[in-house]
């Protein structure tokens, strides 16, 4: 892990709450795995005073993409960041996912979780059988469509209004797409109800999932980002996860 300055070159909207940001630090685009995130400071002050994890949504030569949504403060003053300004950042944090060989994997995003679905299907399809399913609300919250499309892989949409693609919730095509194969994975990114129910309906698939959760210090010391795991004891998402066996935890 370091701390670098990465300057912003592109930034984009990529709906009402979402924003897509490219910045540019050879190290990082060199050393970061799929799965991994970076802590990400907010303004030059002690206000906000904890950094904002944020995934790596792909990696472009001395590139990376973060992609996030504005749920709070932090993140909104995060979105007026524009292109030429320098971002100080840690990374890269966490435990990279794991990447399976000779696989049938399916991959589910829901909204926003698409995002480090990206990086992470990149390198899951050259060594396996992918399939990926987006979801969202609207069409209009549908992202990275094309992004996912370029690479290759079976994709199929879902939105909970029908306005594009199946109509109804992402999750009812993996449960049928599971149904349909021997022994799949399924790796997924999105709204804790959703991998919840994942889990239970999928189950005993292995259901590898991405599991947001707020962090004090991103290196495993104030245990703020803990999940309990069945059977005793608890998962740190910033250093076991963020992407961990869901059968093994209580969500």
């Amino acid at each position: 892990m370091r701390r670098l300055s990465a300057p912003v070159v592109s930034r984009r909207r990529l709906t009402e709450d979402v924003f897509s940001f490219w910045i540019e630090q050879p190290w990082l685009a060199r050393h970061v795995k799929p799965g991994q995130f970076l802590n990400v400071r907010i303004g030059t002050g002690s206000d906000p005073l904890l950094r904002r994890p944020i995934s790596v949504a792909d990696v472009d030569k001395r590139k990376l993409r973060l992609v996030f949504r504005v749920v709070g403060r932090g993140t909104e003053l995060l979105s007026r960041i524009r292109a030429g300004e320098t971002l100080d950042v840690l990374g890269p944090l966490g435990k990279p996912a794991r990447i399976f060989r000779n696989r049938t994997v399916i991959v589910c995003g829901g909204g926003v979780g698409a995002a480090p679905l990206l990086f992470l299907t990149r390198s899951l399809k050259e060594r396996n059988r992918v399939k990926v399913f987006l979801g969202a609300r609207n069409r209009a919250q549908l992202i990275l469509v094309q992004e996912f499309r370029r690479l290759g892989v079976d994709l199929e949409l879902a939105t909970d209004d029908g306005s594009l693609g199946w109509h109804g919730m992402v999750t009812d095509l993996v449960v049928r797409a599971a149904e349909q194969e021997q022994k799949p994975i399924v790796v997924a990114c999105g709204p804790r109800p959703m991998l919840a129910e994942l889990v239970v309906e999928l189950d005993p698939v292995p259901v590898w999932g991405f599991v947001e959760e707020r962090m004090g210090c991103g290196g495993g010391i104030w245990y703020c980002c803990a999940l309990g795991r069945k059977g005793g004891g608890y998962v740190r998402f910033c250093l076991e996860g963020p992407v961990v066996l869901l059968n093994g935890v209580e969500l």
